[in-house]
C-alpha cells in the first residue's frame, strides 16, 4: 500500500475546515470549534503551514456571536494593570520566568490560567509560587461548558482594565476566542513558545516575543508577522526547587549521560542518534545513560529491541518524565541532545548546572536549537556535523574531569542570565523595540515537511486513519477519497494478514 502523502493530508485538512465553517453557519458553534482544534492538530503535526487566516476568520465570526462583549462598552484601561494568561501552569514552560520579570516591573498582574482543566498537570502546578508573588492576584478559571470559561475569561480581561496581556498558550488555547473580540486599547503580546508549530491568533496579536532566530524567521515568512512586530527575547529555564527523586541503582559510581525527549526527535533513516549512543556505551564501560521518555508503543519496542541486541541492560536505562527535572540535571554528569530534533530548554537546563553538553546536527538541520538557544554572552561551538568530531569530543568530555567542568562552566556564563531577561522584559516593554538583534535567514521548509512524513512511514503516527476517524466515513470519501481507500486497504490488508 502507498504511504499517506502530505496530499492526503492536505485533503483532510481541508474537508476538516469546511465542516468547521459549515458547522458554524448552521449555528452550531461546539462543533465548529472541535473541528477547528482537530485542524490545527493536524496542521501542527506536518506544518506545511504555519498559520491560517481563513481559520481565523472563522474564529472572529465565533467569538461575536458566543462572546458577550457588553462589559466592554465605554471600556477604558489602566496602564498599571497587566494580564498574563497561563496555559500550562508548569515550570516546565516559561510562565516562572516571564511571571518574575512581569512582578518586578511594579504593575498590578493578573495572573489567569485554564490549568486546572489539565487533569495531570495539578500535581505540578506553579500556583503556590506565583500567589507568593508581589503585585499579583492569581484567577483560576472554573469548570464549565467552553462558551461559559471564555466568557468568564473575557470577562476577566475586561473588568481588570487591562492595557497589556501576555500570551502563554498552548496550540489549542482557551484565549483564541477572546482573542478576537478584545478591546482595541490593550496590546496583545504573544511568547511564542512552539516557535515550530502551526498555531491560531496572528491577526490579533501586537508583538511576536522570540527566544531565536528560527521562529523569528517562521514568524516574518510564514505566519505574516512584520519584522517590527518582533521582540527578541532568548529565556533562562527556572528552578522550582523541586526535591531530587534519585537516579536507578545502576548509576552508582558510574558517569552519566542524561538525554530525553519524545522518541521522535532520535529518529532518522541513518539512525544517527543511536549509532553514537551505542559508540560511547561500546567504548566507555562505566558510562551509564539515562533517557527520559515519553511511552509511545513505536518507540518503547525499538528501545527496548536496542537495549536487548545491544546488552545495554543497567546501561540504557528509561525513566519516565521527571517533575524533579532541575535535579535531574543536576546530578547527571553530561547532557547528551537528541537529534535530528533537539530541544532548547533540555539544552539550557544542562547550562544552568553547568554541564557539558554533546550535540551532534545533521548537516543543513534548520532548526539547530543549542547554539541559537544558549549563546547570548560567549560564542561557543557545541553542536557537531561530523561523528568524528561529535566522538572526540565525547571523549575528551568522558575522559577529562578538568575539561568537563569547565565546558560545563562556560556554558552557564555564555547563556541568558535571569538579571539580563529581566532587564531585555523591562525594556522591551517600556519601548516597544527588540533588545536583542533579530536575524531572518533562509529556512528549507521542505526538510521540515519530510522529517514529518518520515514518521508517518514508519508508524510513529498514523495520521490517515486519525484523520478519517475525525471526518467520518461519509466525509472522508467526500473530501479526501484517496486517503479513505489507504485507510479502508490497511485494515483490510491487516485484518487478512496481506503483505
Amino acid at each position: 500500500m502507498k504511504s499517506v502523502t502530505l496530499q492526503d493530508i492536505k485533503q483532510g485538512y481541508r474537508g476538516l475546515k469546511r465542516l468547521a465553517q459549515k458547522s458554524a453557519k448552521a449555528g452550531d458553534y461546539s462543533a465548529a470549534m472541535r473541528y477547528v482544534d482537530h485542524c490545527s492538530t493536524i496542521a501542527s503535526q506536518f506544518n506545511w503551514i504555519y498559520s491560517d487566516y481563513e481559520l481565523e476568520g472563522l474564529l472572529d465570526n465565533i467569538a461575536q456571536s458566543k462572546i458577550d462583549t457588553g462589559l466592554a462598552i465605554d471600556f477604558n484601561t489602566d496602564v498599571n494593570n497587566w494580564v498574563f494568561y497561563d496555559d500550562y501552569c508548569t515550570s516546565y514552560v516559561l510562565a516562572l520566568q516571564w511571571m518574575t520579570a512581569l512582578s518586578k516591573m511594579g504593575k498590578n498582574i493578573l495572573y489567569l490560567t485554564s490549568q486546572f482543566s489539565f487533569e495531570g498537570r495539578r500535581d505540578i502546578s506553579i500556583l503556590p509560587i506565583i500567589q507568593k508573588m508581589p503585585n499579583v492576584t492569581v484567577d483560576v478559571i472554573p469548570d464549565g461548558n467552553l462558551f461559559e470559561r471564555v466568557n468568564y475569561l473575557f470577562n476577566s480581561i475586561v473588568s481588570f482594565k487591562a492595557s497589556k496581556v501576555f500570551l502563554h498558550k498552548a496550540m489549542n488555547s482557551l484565549i483564541q476566542l477572546p482573542l478576537c473580540v478584545l478591546p482595541n486599547e490593550i496590546t496583545v503580546y504573544n511568547i511564542n513558545l512552539g516557535d515550530q508549530f502551526f498555531w491560531l491568533g496572528v491577526r490579533h496579536i501586537d508583538y511576536n516575543i522570540e527566544f531565536r532566530p528560527f521562529g523569528a524567521s517562521v514568524s516574518v515568512q510564514r505566519r505574516g508577522f512584520k519584522k517590527e512586530q518582533l521582540l527578541m527575547i532568548p529565556f533562562y529555564p527556572a528552578n522550582d526547587n523541586r526535591p531530587f527523586m534519585g537516579f536507578p541503582p545502576q548509576c552508582e559510581g558510574k558517569l552519566v549521560i542524561f538525554s530525553g525527549g519524545d522518541y521522535y526527535k532520535t529518529f532518522d533513516e541513518s539512525g544517527i542518534f543511536w549509532r553514537l549512543v551505542k559508540t560511547i556505551l561500546d567504548r566507555y564501560k562505566d558510562v551509564v545513560v539515562l533517557f527520559a521518555i515519553k511511552r509511545n508503543p513505536i518507540g518503547t519496542s525499538f528501545i527496548d529491541d536496542f537495549i536487548k541486541d545491544n546488552h545495554f541492560e543497567g546501561r540504557f536505562i528509561c525513566i519516565d518524565r521527571r517533575q524533579d527535572i532541575y535535579q535531574v540535571f543536576n546530578h547527571c554528569d553530561i547532557y547528551m541532545g537528541t537529534c535530528p530534533i533537539s530541544g532548547s530548554l533540555m539544552s539550557q537546563l544542562a547550562a544552568i548546572n553547568s554541564k557539558p553538553i554533546l550535540q551532534y546536527y545533521a548537516p543543513g538541520t534548520p532548526d539547530d536549537e543549542t547554539e541559537q538557544a544558549l549563546c547570548i554572552n560567549d560564542s561557543i561551538r557545541i553542536s557537531f556535523q561530523s561523528e568524528d568530531e561529535f566522538l572526540s569530543e565525547a571523549d575528551k568530555l568522558i575522559s577529562d574531569v578538568d575539561y568537563r567542568e569547565k565546558q560545563g562552566k562556560r556554558l552557564k556564563d555564555a547563556m541568558m542570565q535571569p538579571t539580563q531577561f529581566d532587564a531585555a522584559v523591562n525594556n522591551s516593554l517600556l519601548t516597544g523595540k527588540s533588545q536583542y538583534p533579530i536575524e531572518i535567514y533562509h529556512i528549507d521548509y521542505s526538510i521540515l515537511n519530510k522529517r514529518w512524513l518520515m514518521l508517518e512511514k514508519i508508524g510513529f503516527t498514523n495520521s490517515g486513519a486519525y484523520i478519517r476517524s475525525l471526518l467520518g466515513k461519509k466525509h472522508c470519501l467526500f473530501y479526501a477519497p484517496l486517503l479513505f481507500i489507504k485507510v479502508l486497504f490497511n485494515r483490510i490488508r491487516i485484518h487478512y494478514n496481506i503483505w
